[in-house]
């Protein structure tokens, strides 16, 4: 291992010489990479930023108990104890009417005016239950739901766990829609990667067939083209992420910042793309260009 960490630099000026000589075809595998790295960073910031809205949209989930107006001190005292003690739940708010009235008049904003004239008996008193972060469970808030809809001095309970459902179930079509693209788009970099490297090989074949005369191991062989189907994969990974990063900073941010408002800011991915793409882009090219290496050495030209 240390004397292949020592011929290291020599495979790397190999991999760069093979690159410049093959330039024609080199330039083709890089651009198909970038081109495929594009697409699948694209879907990777569509699921990222699906996910980012479910998430901020699970994190303002509550359940609201609406009380009969009968209802008594100790059902509501019980009941309070009841929600405390159930899995998740990190407080319980009381809304008298009056409260509920208010807070309605500043929903309608403009149109409060419509609530003119009306007192608050016309709105029942509730408890507004809120979760922990990170325990919106929606098995949990059934199982609540539940046991206190039957309790004495509830009236009916209200909750946004069908809303919750649908879009958990949009974010499942979003993410298996990625992974298999993303799959396929793997497939077509691995292979279009691998036939660069299958074209350097032949035209090379000569000299591996002296190098395997004189004593060169397999792996001296095969590690400069490795090494290049790595720098291609990569160097594809920074350009589809250069790209990316200009796209979205100079026409889909100013676009999007107008339309979803100042609530929710959609998410380039930073840092974490650069990454996933350039070693994605490494990783194929590694996978493509060692199996056309073994696949050459073999003597399956």
């Amino acid at each position: 291992m240390i004397r292949w960490l020592q011929c290291f630099p020599y495979f790397l000026r190999e991999a760069l010489k093979d690159l410049r000589e093959n330039a024609g075809g080199a330039a083709i595998a890089l651009g198909t990479t970038t081109i495929s790295l594009i697409f699948l960073g694209a879907l990777w910031i569509v699921q990222l930023n699906v996910t980012i809205l479910v998430e901020s949209w699970r994190e303002r989930f509550q359940l609201t108990i609406f009380l009969g107006v009968q209802a008594t001190a100790g059902q509501k005292e019980a009941l309070r104890k009841a929600v405390l003690a159930g899995a998740g739940v990190e407080r319980v708010e009381e809304v008298d009417s009056e409260e509920a009235l208010r807070e309605m008049k500043n929903w309608l904003g403009q149109d409060a005016d419509l609530l003119q004239g009306l007192d608050g008996s016309f709105l029942p008193p509730s408890f507004r239950v809120i979760f922990r972060p990170g325990q919106r469970d929606l098995s949990h808030v059934e199982r609540l739901m539940a046991q206190v809809r039957t309790m004495p001095g509830v009236e009916r309970t209200r909750s946004d766990i069908l809303w919750l459902r649908r879009l958990e179930g949009v974010i499942r079509f979003v993410a298996l829609a990625v992974w298999t693209l993303s799959f396929l788009l793997s497939l077509g970099v691995v292979f279009i990667i691998g036939n660069t490297i299958r074209l350097t090989l032949f035209a090379r074949r000569e000299d591996i067939a002296i190098m395997h005369l004189v004593g060169a191991t397999d792996l001296f062989i095969k590690t400069p083209y490795v090494t290049e189907g790595v720098l291609c994969g990569a160097g594809g990974g920074l350009l589809a992420f250069g790209v990316l990063w200009g796209v979205f900073h100079g026409l889909f941010q100013p676009i999007a910042g107008s339309v979803t408002g100042a609530d929710f800011a959609i998410q380039a991915g930073g840092w974490r793309l650069i990454l996933g793409l350039a070693g994605a882009g490494a990783a194929l090219g590694f996978i493509g260009s060692a199996v056309s290496v073994r696949h050459f050495l073999r003597g399956g030209r």
